[in-house]
């Protein structure tokens, strides 16, 4: 026996499925094809449940399952079956700040206010897991003077992982001067960028 169940409102193809088997006899083959996640998942957790073998098949948009009845039903409520598609959450990324200047903008109040940022960053309830710094920024790793050098290193001591371009401080002549963090390359920056959710500020 074939019963087409494609959109059908659920919870019909379940309870069609309950229907056909019950009108079988034992032996007799059935294939059910449906269209929607919802009707697919509660059939095979139907048959499961009354311990019915099925195979599943997939062909173009649409699911065949097919089953043998090799016995009389011992659970026939479709009570407790949901219509609702339970999607899988999506993994959230991390966080990595990515910062390519000492200042935010090109205003006069720029070195500030990157401070101020990062100084906020502090009260967040989830930190980014890196800060990385290339070009200019590199100042604000190696300038203890540096009006945003105290709220970095507030961060690393809170935790998060500060990382200086290597190839910046050669450039800048600046490597013996690296006080936070740690010296990085470009692989391991792009590994971070790849794996994480950059912020650029």
């Amino acid at each position: 026996m074939k019963i087409d169940c494609k959109n059908l409102a659920c919870p019909e193809p379940l309870i069609k499925t309950k229907n056909a088997i019950e009108s079988m006899k034992i032996g007799d083959v059935l294939e059910v094809v449906v269209n929607e996640i919802p009707p697919r998942e509660n059939i095979k957790r139907f048959l499961t449940t009354n311990n019915f073998e099925y195979e599943i098949s997939e062909n173009k948009d649409e699911t065949i399952i097919k089953t043998v009845k090799t016995k009389e039903l011992s659970n026939t409520s479709t009570e407790g079956y949901t219509c609702e598609v339970v999607l899988t959450p999506e993994v959230k990324k991390k966080k990595v700040i990515y910062l390519n200047d000492d200042q935010a903008g090109s205003g006069p109040i720029g070195r500030d206010l990157l401070s101020k940022f990062l100084g906020a960053v502090m009260n967040l309830p989830e930190k980014p897991v890196a800060v990385i710094c290339v070009n200019n920024a590199v100042l604000m790793t190696t300038n203890r003077a540096h009006v945003s050098y105290q709220a970095l290193k507030n961060l690393e001591n809170a935790g998060v992982k500060i990382y200086t371009c290597g190839s910046c401080l050669e450039s800048y002549k600046l490597v013996d001067k690296l006080s936070i963090g740690d010296m990085t390359n470009a692989y391991e920056v792009m590994e971070l960028l790849t794996n994480n959710e950059a912020i650029k500020l």
